[in-house]
């Protein structure tokens, strides 16, 4: 080969070389293999020219020159595109992975997905937990309700491939919560059908955008509603307004709008009830319409200021007030304060009403109740009078038919007594003289020494002496003379009563009798003076359980004679003593006394200008003193 023809060789091999490179910087679509292989062959070429003419080596060698450097450029460009290629990359992975967006790549063929790690991290999962993840285990991640638009737009975009597949959608969270997240994806890959085989896309987490769109419509919505509500109330308020104003002008009370304590505005029926003019008012401290002093004594301008203190604390007032009119009239009304808000203005509204003629009116009922209270007290109180007096006398008269029974009793007791006595009279009688006459006979016989015979003699004198005794003792107790002149031997009534409760006393209480010597008798009755001191005795021996002692002294003192019973018994406790003398009181036990002895014998020692006073401790005995005034 001719050395021009190889020069002329390379001159092209050096065009093409250029081309190629040019073509590379230019980016068109596979550059870098017809580059490569291009320069390849050329240098191919030239070896092959090397070995075939060796003789023009020197030639094919100055040729090859421009060829190796085409090929040294097209390394350093491709270095220097590999560099920006990579950086490239990894800005891009940089980004991603800041904006934690998932990437995936869907094979049509198989249904199964490669995912990058920041898609796992949306959906809370491991790569392992989900591995693999197919068309289906992707379908059962999404929301129900999502689940049938998902699939109809996916397969509309593989129908029309020419157009983006984008979807908001609902996805399960691992933890079991409804995640926003938006699919966007293409398909990439055909196959000689053109058929798509390949698609690729981005997952982005839009929950928190979502919650906030959320969160605006709500706001929005509520906005609209809020909007709707203002116009409505606004025209409420213009309409209440102009009910206000016509029912605040027609009102048949006063109503007064205060701001600061001063009268601000009042409607008409305000100065009728003030009988003034508007400068009479406005402007001015409600005190300066009053008098110093309100009528329960409380400065005007003190109770004032309390009472704006009051409302001030949002406490609805309602109190009685009294006002004066510029003639000096004083009139009072009914105020009913509360606070009030016009056009974003805080008043205070008092509503007055004249109630002066209501005043009035109650004062006079009031005074008329108290004199009517005065009346009924007044009456009550004669009525209590009287029906305590006709209570007592009531009292008195059972306490009387109680004691006029007991005399009855005691009468018809005394007359029984004295039957007895009587009967028993007449064979005492005959056994006494049966013993005088056996006494005469024995005295004129041998048998007047016989001892055996005079002591029997003696014990029939004796029992019939005593039964004599006993019968003069029962004829002085039943004795039924109510006069009081009759001369009264004490000791010989103490020892008759003695006598007849003989029965009582025997084997059991023993009696101790001081009496005074030289006694001076009383005058009274009797039978009476029986009856006192049998009660005694016996209220003594019953006041006795089982042995005891009764102490029976008499005395004389100045112009009395002093008659004392003691006994051992059980005592009386001092809160019964003041009772003890009144009728049907009685300590003993149901069915063992009437309560009647010693309020009869009261009376009886009363009837003889006498006393009776007692002495008693309980378990320690009761002393009863009685006293009777000498004549």
């Amino acid at each position: 080969m001719t050395t021009p023809y190889i020069d002329s060789l390379s001159l092209a091999c050096t065009l093409v070389s250029i081309l190629l490179v040019m073509l590379r910087h230019k980016q068109f679509k596979a550059t870098d293999p017809v580059l490569f292989y291009g320069l390849l062959t050329l240098l191919g070429g030239y070896y092959s020219m090397l070995f075939l003419y060796i003789d023009q080596f020197e030639d094919i060698l100055g040729a090859l020159v421009p060829v190796m450097f085409a090929f040294v450029f097209y390394s350093m460009i491709q270095i220097h595109n590999n560099k920006k290629t990579e950086e490239s990359e990894e800005r891009l992975r940089l980004a991603i992975e800041s904006t934690k967006v998932g990437l995936w790549d869907l094979n049509l063929c198989t249904y199964e997905f490669v995912i990058n790690d920041a898609w796992f991290e949306i959906m809370g999962y491991s790569p392992e937990e989900l591995s693999p993840v197919t068309l289906e285990v992707w379908e059962q991640l999404i929301h129900p309700s999502d689940q049938e638009k998902a699939r109809s737009m996916l397969r509309k975009h593989i129908e029309n491939n020419n157009v983006t597949f984008e979807l908001t959608q609902r996805i399960k969270h691992k933890n079991g919560s409804w995640i926003w997240a938006q699919n966007r994806g293409k398909i990439v890959e055909h196959n000689h059908n053109g058929e798509a085989t390949r698609m690729t896309g981005i997952l982005i987490d839009m929950t928190a955008q979502k919650e906030l769109e959320l969160d605006l419509k709500s706001q929005i919505n509520e906005n609209v509603v809020l909007n709707e509500s203002y116009r409505l109330q606004n025209n409420k308020l213009a309409d209440n307004e102009k009910k206000y104003r016509v029912l605040y002008e027609n009102s048949h009370d006063a109503i007064i709008l205060i701001k600061d304590q001063q009268y601000f505005d009042c409607n008409q029926m305000a100065y009728q009830l003030f009988k003034c003019d508007e400068e009479y008012l406005i402007g001015k401290e409600p005190h300066t319409f009053s008098p110093e002093f309100q009528p329960d004594g409380a400065p005007s301008f003190e109770k004032a200021q309390a009472l704006f203190a009051e409302i001030q604390m949002g406490n609805p007032m309602m109190f009685d007030w009294q006002h004066q009119r510029p003639n000096g009239e004083l009139f009072d009304v009914s105020v009913n304060l509360n606070i009030v808000e016009l056009d974003d203005v805080q008043y205070v509204q008092a509503v007055l009403r004249d109630i002066t003629e209501k005043k009035r009116v109650a004062a006079e009922l009031d005074q008329y109740r108290h004199n009517l209270e005065r009346l009924v007290d007044q009456r009550t109180l004669e009525l209590t009078q009287a029906n305590a007096e006709l209570t007592a006398t009531m009292q008195h008269l059972k306490d009387t038919q109680s004691q006029l029974v007991q005399s009855e009793k005691m009468a018809s007791l005394g007359i029984l007594t004295a039957g007895i006595a009587h009967e028993i009279n007449n064979p005492l009688n005959f056994i006494m003289g049966g013993y005088r006459g056996l006494e005469v006979y024995l005295n004129h016989t041998d048998l007047k020494a016989d001892k055996d015979l005079q002591k029997l003699l003696h014990s029939i004198k004796t029992g019939a002496d005593r039964a004599i005794n006993i019968v003069k003792g029962l004829n002085q107790f039943s004795r039924t003379k109510e006069s009081y002149d009759e001369d009264c031997d004490l000791h010989a009534i103490l020892d008759n009563c003695l006598l007849l409760l003989n029965s009582e006393l025997k084997g059991r209480i023993h009696v101790h009798q001081h009496y005074a010597s030289n006694l001076p008798h009383l005058k009274g009755n009797v039978g009476k003076m029986h009856q006192i001191f049998i009660n005694l005795i016996t209220n003594a021996i019953h006041a006795i359980a089982e042995q005891g002692t009764i102490t029976i002294t008499t005395e004389r003192s100045n112009q009395e004679v002093i008659i004392q019973l003691a006994d051992t018994g059980k005592g009386i406790a001092q809160k019964d003593l003041p009772e003890i003398t009144i009728p049907f009181f009685t300590t003993k036990e149901p069915g063992k006394g009437t309560g009647l002895g010693l309020s009869i014998t009261y009376n009886f020692i009363q009837e003889h200008q006498g006393s009776m006073t007692f002495d008693s401790q309980l378990n320690h005995g009761t002393t009863v003193t009685v006293r009777f005034p000498l004549p």
